[in-house]
């Protein structure tokens, strides 16, 4: 069913629009997106990036790219269209109403004239509502004060009365109108009215103006006329314009609406576009589209996508685009993509996305592509791919790598990973790891992870350790790892090292580390310590 908008005029207004007879031919000579400017120009090429930016709805960008037209072409043509598009792109990124309303009320000062006034000021309308609903009477007050009674609000106002009727005659009204009026303002206004319209004919006008018609923005916006109609012969004229339209802005819009139709044409379609399409900023589009479709064929196509497409980002995209359910059945590809993707990028978050399936073939996938991993910086990677899988597998296999007496920077790596999992014995694993360690960096590795859980549990730990270190170096790392806990609890182990350790730098790092706790427990021990050396009979 389509969407109608609730008409503000009464229908007497269709007896004014009757009565104004020719004069409509002579209302307007501007036609939207037509500025008065070279289309080599450099102004217009510059407009024309910044419009393509707001048709991709990266506001951000948009806002920055806004501001910089307006300092560099202040006297431009556009300069209206831009002026307004900046009211536009701030309304979508700002939460504050009355910012919003102020920006379109200075536009409509600063161009009455413009082809964007009437839109400016109906965003006016509403936020006056809005705000008048919220306490703020005043604001409905200013946009009767800049209501128009001109000719031109009436025929505007006889194009919404003309929908209402919605006959034959009065779609024979809108088709002459269309023809005799050279305002971008009023033809635009009717295109949006005759895609309400039911009617073959209707339909059939929308097509032409979308393949004749001599402005840009009036051809894409009859593309967005024609998929609101929803018709199944719209398909064919969107596909055609998605594929060969001259113009960027067309091919944006005939590829979003396309994920609105049920047509099983579509997925090989868009596939096509972000395989081979050279312009990746349509590609990418193309795997947006196909995310919002939900139709047999999609998985399959996403992951050709991913497989194949030339732009590193589209793929990305697609692999993203993949549901829950998809990922789980696409485990075999992903493996495949996690194993011999020539992108880092993608082998990493096909790995990822293996352990965020947490099936039952994730960690065997996750050790054969560890198996074969050659890169550093990757294998880390994957140990941390398989810390998010978790499980009792999982911790038994990284603990494997810490103490397997391999490569010393992996066999850290694992100990950092068995510190990402969550719901194992963390303390008895690293304990494990510290008395089964082939190495002294995998042993300050552990160390550290102990020190960080900053619990009792791991300071007993650390204690044991200590009495059972064999050289000074050994101990002095373990006291160091004491006062990396931070914990009251290492402070009695802490302070009779100090007191009774033979070596003077196992004294020293004691002292250091209940510096390191710093907590008022660990002030006072240190305060007790001076005292008693202070105390102490001085020798003769």
């Amino acid at each position: 069913m389509k969407r109608h908008r609730a008409s503000l005029r009464f229908p007497v207004i269709l007896l004014a629009f009757l009565a104004l007879g020719g004069a409509l031919a002579a209302v307007g000579a501007v036609t939207l997106g037509s500025a008065a400017a070279s289309p080599q120009s450099e102004d217009t090429k510059k407009f024309q990036a910044v419009y393509s930016l707001i048709m991709e709805e990266d506001w951000e960008a948009a806002a920055r790219a806004l501001d910089e037209f307006l300092q560099a072409f202040p006297k431009s043509p556009w300069t209206d269209d831009a002026r307004f598009w900046k009211c536009y792109v701030f309304a979508e990124t700002s939460n504050s109403r009355t910012a919003q309303f102020k920006c379109f009320q200075e536009f409509v000062t600063a161009f009455p004239a413009s082809e964007w006034a009437d839109d400016a000021r109906t965003s006016m309308i509403e936020l006056a509502e809005e705000l008048a609903e919220r306490g703020k009477p005043e604001y409905r007050a200013i946009v009767k004060t800049m209501e128009k009674s001109t000719d031109d609000e009436v025929m505007l106002a006889a194009l919404d009365a003309l929908r209402d009727v919605g006959d034959d005659n009065a779609l024979q009204s809108l088709l002459d109108l269309y023809d005799q009026n050279a305002s971008g303002k009023f033809r635009s206004r009717i295109i949006h009215v005759l895609g309400e319209f039911e009617a073959d004919r209707a339909f059939q006008k929308l097509v032409a103006i979308a393949r004749e018609d001599g402005s840009p923005e009036l051809r894409r916006r009859a593309l967005a006329a024609i998929a609101e109609t929803e018709r199944p012969d719209a398909v064919p004229i969107l596909k055609e314009a998605a594929l060969n339209a001259p113009e960027l802005p067309l091919r944006r819009t005939a590829i979003k609406e396309l994920a609105g139709f049920e047509d099983p044409t579509i997925i090989p379609l868009l596939k096509q576009i972000a395989l081979a399409e050279p312009k990746a900023e349509l590609a990418r589009l193309a795997v947006e589209s196909l995310g919002d479709i939900e139709q047999p064929g999609r998985q399959d196509a996403l992951l050709q996508i991913a497989r194949g497409a030339q732009d590193t980002e589209t793929r990305r995209r697609a692999l993203h685009a993949l549901s829950d359910e998809e990922k789980a059945a696409a485990t075999p590809v992903l493996r495949e993509l996690a194993l011999k993707d020539r992108d880092p990028e993608i082998r990493s978050i096909a790995t990822s996305m293996i352990a965020e399936n947490r099936s039952p073939e994730s960690l065997a996938s996750l050790k054969a592509i560890m198996a074969e991993a050659k890169d550093m910086e990757f294998q880390e990677e994957v140990l941390r791919a398989i810390s998010e899988l978790g499980g009792a597998e999982a911790q038994g296999f990284l603990a494997s790598i810490a103490i397997g007496g391999g490569k010393e920077e992996l066999s850290v790596a694992a100990v950092r990973a068995l510190a990402n999992m969550e719901e194992i014995e963390k303390v008895a694993v690293y304990l494990s790891v510290y008395r089964q360690a082939k190495s002294a960096e995998v042993l300050t590795a552990a160390l550290e992870a102990l020190a960080e859980e900053k619990s009792p549990e791991a300071v007993i730990a650390m204690g044991k350790v200590l009495r059972d270190a064999s050289t000074v170096e050994e101990r002095e790392r373990i006291v160091e790892a004491l006062g990396q806990s931070e914990s009251d609890a290492a402070i009695p182990i802490l302070v009779e090292i100090a007191k009774t350790d033979p070596e003077v730098d196992i004294r020293t790092a004691a002292v250091s580390a209940l510096r390191d706790i710093g907590t008022p427990k660990a002030r006072q021990a240190l305060v007790d310590l001076l005292r008693k050396k202070d105390d102490a009979p001085s020798a003769l």
